[in-house]
């Protein structure tokens, strides 16, 4: 929904911007786990020395990437669906099917965030730290994780409910927000950038 229409909500537009600021963190992250592999590469080339903790780094870099790209995923239709025959539902039905999409991947969502908070609270509890050369304290990569699961689940939640609320109030909106992106959208959208890139 990073293509929202104009009267889209002011929650969902601040929900817009943490989850790129999410999404910004995340490719950083990935590109400081780059820098670092290249170092490790070379030393153990050049000088048969190694950093320790990369593939330890990058598996929380995965981990992080995962938990904090969904939510950004989510608002811009990201997640694939299976929309084979849905064109030829009647719209209604189609409205329907797109908050039930929406409410599947919320559920998904407070499940996934149980689950995180579950580990970083037994963590928490116990000290819990890695057993590699790094000795990482746990409860930092599993807050992360947690953070990302979250906010996942509260976007998947403020989604469900606008939806919800335009089905009953303004059903003919509900696909302008939510409906899968179709390939018509994204040939649009390519060619729009392609039009920036020429134009900058």
């Amino acid at each position: 929904m990073m293509n929202a229409p104009a009267n889209q909500p002011w929650f969902l537009r601040g929900m817009e911007a943490v989850a790129m600021a999410l999404a910004l963190a995340a490719g950083l992250a990935v590109a400081i786990l780059s820098i670092l592999i290249g170092v490790d590469i070379a030393g153990r080339s050049l000088f048969g020395q190694s950093l320790q903790g990369t593939d330890e780094l990058g598996e929380y870099t995965l981990a992080l990437c995962g938990s904090f790209g969904l939510s950004y995923t989510l608002l811009a239709k990201g997640h694939p669906r299976i929309d084979l025959g849905l064109r030829i539902l009647p719209s209604r039905l189609q409205d329907i099917l797109h908050v039930v999409a929406l409410a599947a991947i919320c559920t998904m969502g407070l499940f996934m965030s149980w689950h995180a908070w579950g580990e970083l609270s037994q963590t928490l509890k116990f000290g819990t730290v890695t057993n590699t050369p790094l000795q990482t304290p746990l409860w930092i990569p599993q807050s992360m994780w947690f953070l990302g699961m979250a906010f996942f689940a509260l976007t998947g939640l403020a989604t469900t409910l606008h939806s919800l609320f335009l089905l009953v109030r303004a059903p003919d909106e509900v696909a302008r927000f939510y409906a899968p992106a179709t390939i018509e959208d994204e040939v649009e959208d390519y060619i729009d950038e392609s039009h920036k890139e020429v134009s900058a």
